[in-house]
């Protein structure tokens, strides 16, 4: 098992965390902030804009430059994807105006524990202010 250190509890932080964890690996992750996912809870006016449900070649006809380069990013972990993964945690999601998707209950702070929470479970080490 090989031990990675991730830098910053933001969303991509803490999904990469999840995922090198779920692979086995030992992870550590480094927050500056004093909780995890700071910027979650202003995204969507407080209510968390998850993902777009938009099919994602309507999503590639949006992308202006470098959409080869982004192909394989948004194929490789999809919105449908990240849909699933919240709701495998316990977070219920819904579609509004213009495809996008927030948490049923309007509230970021469900996500940020629901990934938290998963974090803690596979065992992800967590040291925060650092």
């Amino acid at each position: 098992m090989s031990k990675i250190i991730v830098v910053g509890g933001g969303p991509a932080g803490m999904l990469a965390s999840i995922f090198a964890a779920k692979n086995g690996h030992e992870v550590v992750v480094y927050e500056k902030n004093e909780k995890l996912g700071k910027k979650l809870f202003i995204t969507g006016k407080g209510r968390c804009n998850i993902t777009n449900a938009a099919d994602m070649e309507i999503l590639f006809d949006n992308v202006v430059t470098n959409r080869k380069f982004l192909y394989s990013a948004f194929y490789s972990f999809t919105n449908t994807d990240m849909i699933e993964l919240l709701e495998s945690l316990g977070v219920r999601t819904k579609v509004e105006r213009g495809d996008r998707v927030f948490p049923v209950s309007d509230k970021s702070n469900d996500i940020i524990r629901a990934l938290q929470g998963e974090m803690e479970r596979l065992g992800v080490k967590i040291y925060l202010k650092k």
